[in-house]
């Protein structure tokens, strides 16, 4: 139980999981106090977000929100990857707007600057994203719409225009003012009245953050340096949506314009003709590499010679390289590959899933058919939504090299109906990759595996090997169990990492958050309300993991009750080693979870902890101690259950049965059980801890 016992009734619900998995944040109404502590200072009325760290001896809380006497308004806004550093709007005593705030890694509150402009009663600046040092943040305004009375933009911001968005930063602390991002000033700016925006009709984090939708995924790189914006279209300049990128606050880059227009020297086989004045086509930013030396587009216009369908009649997919604060290469990424019959005509690029964070590949959907048969025999479908994936790798499987192998590869073709999301404009989707990006897990209602025996599903999830070219159901039923998973009622899947940045206390860097997949590819988690193992009821929340072939069951497969109409499992995600899962039950796992309320509980390989031993009866006089002598009270932070082995495959048959006693469910639960031996092997004998892995 990574929750703690007392939360004063509230219910505890998880926002992310810090890199290593010895971290959860979570928000509470109440206060992690014991029933006899206090706050001297006050927790404020909306209550606090909490660290929940594990510890040798288990789970401890501490809150992370400054002193409610000393700021009355405080809002935690975004977390370093490791949650050591935050960023919060507050405001002190008798301060009508909040200011922006920084706790760096072991060190005190900071101010990095304000968040209104001069004579604006509130703050009127949206967090929409940081760096992973919290040192760079990113801001979005607006200019004023007719009959509004306060103006969003900093004095000196030419941004006009009902409710047009503009871009700020801040960078390190005791600033008086934001600067501008979608600038072409070719140095740092003091201040904003100095600025020259490239639009005056508003300017994107990404391709869009909200309201407006778009993708921004990695659209600050973790160091902060890189910012890709999209400056909107504005009359003359410029003519439609162009990808731009600030570099260290120093110098603007163009990413999507033709060579010819940015008066740079064209990298490869770029378009070198004279521009037609009329033809120019907007630009998409779909992803960027983690440290911003890559960045992907989508565009119909023609930046690369032998590109017929880039006269508007066709969607592609671009890629740009970026060193030195220059592009130094521009690849075509939707060119197709070997069995193309017409290379580089007639994609019809519908999307893109993921990019992954190295930037070595990149999965996106189109119509087109770029390849021949897949490594599984398999062929593209003419104006079906064909999921691709383009891989750039050294020959020798170095990180950086001069001339990388780059290839493209058919995946499968999704359900034009029903797996839109897969390939969604707004980065809510249900993909996700591994760091390097060789395995892919989705989800899709399509016929993708002959494990399928060609059922109409409500839905599956599958997992994709970029270098073995293999694709396999991972959603399946315990050694064929319930049909082998297959449901045309129960849809499985996986958490969903929202990069629609701007939530407040989110980590700043979201590929912690709702993980679906190990680092290494090796364990894949999900849910569905179908029973894919005997333990599982159906027609409930029930949360799996996939290992080696196998499925096992990690919730315990029988929390039937909701809260405000939503279910009370979920799954939180598992962390980059594949050793901890976290979610959320009302069920009592552990002795200590004595409430009705959600916790969040943490399913560890060779994890738990021992339970606290019961108290040994004394006598009368014994249990009175010496005189002047002090009680050392002894309260335990979390705990496991404790049960015998029955020396059967894990997940096979019935498990171990205790007693729990709930306010709202007194019956006899099957606690969850995950080990190494997960997956069909051998339990060892003796004593096996359940409640963690």
């Amino acid at each position: 139980m990574v929750s703690p016992s007392y939360k004063e009734g509230f219910s505890t619900p998880a926002v992310g999981v810090a890199e290593d998995g010895q971290q959860v944040l979570a928000e509470s109404n109440g206060s992690y106090l014991t029933p006899e502590g206090s706050e001297p200072e006050g927790i404020g009325p909306f209550g606090l977000t909490y660290r929940l760290m594990r510890t040798a001896a288990g789970w401890a809380s501490a809150p992370i929100d400054a002193p409610f006497a000393k700021f009355p308004k405080f809002e935690v806004i975004g977390l370093s990857p490791d949650f050591a550093s935050s960023l919060a709007f507050g405001s002190v005593p008798g301060q009508s707007s909040a200011d922006l705030y920084i706790r760096p890694a072991g060190g005190t509150l900071t101010e990095v600057g304000p968040g209104a402009p001069p004579g604006i009663r509130e703050t009127s600046v949206n967090f929409i994203g940081a760096s992973e040092d919290l040192t760079h943040s990113l801001f979005s305004a607006f200019s004023p719409s007719e009959g509004l009375e306060e103006d969003g933009l900093w004095p000196g911001d030419t941004t006009t225009g009902g409710r047009r968005p503009s871009l700020y930063e801040y960078t390190g602390s005791g600033n008086p003012e934001p600067t501008l991002v979608g600038v072409s000033d070719e140095h740092r700016l003091a201040h904003v009245a100095e600025s020259h925006l490239i639009s005056n009709c508003g300017t994107l984090l990404g391709g869009g953050h909200q309201p407006q939708g778009g993708d921004v995924y990695n659209a600050i790189s973790a160091s902060g340096a890189l910012v890709f914006f999209t400056a909107e279209e504005c009359g003359g300049s410029p003519t439609v949506k162009e990808l731009y990128a600030r570099v260290d606050q120093e110098r603007t880059i163009a990413i999507s314009e033709p060579p010819f227009i940015a008066g740079r020297a064209c990298a490869g086989a770029c378009v070198t003709t004279e521009n037609t004045p009329g033809t120019r086509k907007p630009a998409a930013f779909v992803g960027a590499s983690l440290d911003g030396s890559w960045v992907y587009f989508m565009t119909q216009q023609s930046l690369v010679n032998g590109d017929e369908a880039g006269d508007g009649s066709g969607m592609d997919l671009y890629g740009a390289e970026i060193m030195h604060g220059a592009v130094t290469r521009l690849v075509q990424v939707s060119s197709g590959g070997e069995g193309d019959a017409t290379p580089g005509s007639g994609a019809e690029v519908m999307g893109v899933s993921r990019v992954s964070e190295d930037g070595s590949h990149v999965y996106f959907v189109a119509a087109g058919t770029l390849t021949g048969v897949n490594g599984e025999g398999k062929a593209p479908v003419a104006g079906a939504p064909n999921l691709y994936v383009f891989s750039r790798q050294c020959p020798e499987g170095e990180a950086n090299c001069g001339d990388p192998v780059e290839r493209t590869s058919f995946v499968a073709t999704l359900s034009a109906t029903e797996d839109g999301a897969d390939w969604g404009s707004a980065d809510v989707r249900p993909v996700q990759t591994t760091p390097e990006g060789r395995f892919l897990v989705f989800q899709s209602t399509a016929d993708l595996t002959p494990d399928q025996e060609g059922r109409k599903e409500a839905g599956q999830v599958f997992e994709y090997d970029a270098q073995a070219e293999t694709l396999a159901r991972v959603s399946r039923g315990q050694n064929g169990y319930n049909e082998d998973g297959n449901s045309g009622e129960y849809p499985a899947k996986i958490p969903i990492q929202n990069e629609e940045l701007g939530r407040a206390s989110t980590p700043a860097r979201t590929r912690f958050y709702a993980l679906a997949m190990s680092a290494d590819g090796s364990r894949v988690v999900f849910t569905s309300e179908d029973a894919l193992t005997p333990q599982a009821l159906r027609g409930i929340t029930n949360i799996y993991e996939a290992h080696d072939g196998h499925v096992g069951l990690i919730s315990d497969g029988h929390d039937v009750l909701t809260e405000s109409g939503h279910t009370t499992t979920s799954l939180i995600g598992i962390d980059e080693s594949g050793s901890d899962v976290f979610f959320t039950t009302a069920d009592a796992l552990v002795p200590q979870d004595t409430d009705a309320q959600v916790d969040i509980y943490d399913a560890r390989i060779d994890g738990g902890f021992a339970p606290v031993p019961e108290p040994v009866p004394c006598s009368p006089a014994a249990c009175r101690g010496s005189a002047g002598e002090s009680l050392s009270l002894l309260t335990p932070l979390s705990t496991s259950v404790v049960a015998e082995a029955v020396g059967a495959p894990v997940g096979t048959g019935p498990l171990p049965k205790h007693k729990v006693t709930k306010k709202k469910a007194k019956k006899r639960k099957r606690a969850p059980r995950r080990s190494k031996a997960h997956g069909g092997k051998k339990a060892k004998t003796g004593k096996a801890k359940v409640g963690g892995k």
